[in-house]
């Protein structure tokens, strides 16, 4: 009988992709993950900064970075953290947990009461605080400046390091720093009238009534957002896309309101 022969195999074959898919799986793994990580990472820096950039974009191009109002900022940041353990003691206290997503009348209603911390916050942040000599212009700017990125910091920073990290894409993190900016324009505006409403008291009597109610109105954007959302059932673009809308608005008309309370009576 002819002689056994085993067949020969050569290390080119046995290095060969055919011959060890599990190499070729891991070398392929390493590379996608990679190139997923640095996605990731810039992810998360797109969203940060659409996130933080405007507020720092706002204090470099207006006259605050020239009179050195980042003291003021920072004492209004920490007064909006005193305010926010507040609202949340009140809010643990008041409210129940809710059942299910869908909107309740009187729960609502608390918020909004409990809101109005927000509103005191800003009074005590304006007429109390020992700040530099600066113009009423750029006092309620710093103190809604710095009262807006605080509000940031908090509710948006663990989120987007959590979440915008993920090797999935999703536009949830795209939309909140849209958010972010439109709270941003609306607590300036809440500033300027708050401003207006305890540090101007050479103002126009006709336009004390909506001066009070702009900003009545923008106390309880939250509470309008939060209807929207459950009993509306918007979903979260139309919903971003109303507080851009509604806080350019109230931009608009709280500089003419500002405009109006400065010209000579």
């Amino acid at each position: 009988s002819p002689p056994l022969r085993l067949p020969v195999v050569s290390s080119r074959t046995y290095s060969g992709a055919s011959a060890s898919p599990l190499r070729r799986r891991r070398r392929g793994g390493d590379d996608g993950g990679g190139g997923g990580g640095e996605m990731t990472v810039f992810h998360f820096l797109n969203c940060a900064f659409l996130t933080f950039g405007p507020h720092v974009v706002y204090y470099s191009a207006t006259p605050l970075s020239e009179y050195d109002t980042i003291g003021t900022s920072i004492k209004a940041a920490a007064v909006y953290l005193g305010t926010a353990l507040v609202k949340l003691v009140c809010l643990a206290t008041l409210l129940k947990v809710p059942e299910n997503d869908s909107f309740d009348p009187y729960q609502e209603l608390m918020k909004v009461f409990i809101g109005f911390i927000d509103v005191a916050g800003l009074y005590f942040a304006l007429t109390q605080l020992t700040h530099r000599n600066i113009s009423q212009n750029h006092k309620f700017q710093a103190v809604g400046l710095g009262w807006a990125f605080a509000d940031s910091v908090l509710h948006r920073l663990a989120p987007l390091w959590i979440g915008a990290r993920g090797l999935e894409f999703t536009w949830e993190y795209i939309f909140q720093g849209l958010e972010a900016n439109a709270n941003l324009v609306m607590t300036l505006s809440l500033a300027a009238l708050g401003s207006l409403m305890w540090l101007r008291k050479n103002k126009p009597r006709t336009l004390v009534p909506i001066i009070y109610a702009c900003a009545l109105l923008l106390a309880t954007m939250p509470s309008i957002t939060s209807y929207l959302r459950r009993s509306l059932e918007w979903q979260t673009p139309k919903v971003v896309g109303f507080e851009l809308f509604s806080s350019l608005v109230m931009a608009f008309i709280s500089w003419q309101l500002f405009s109006a309370c400065q010209r000579p009576m």
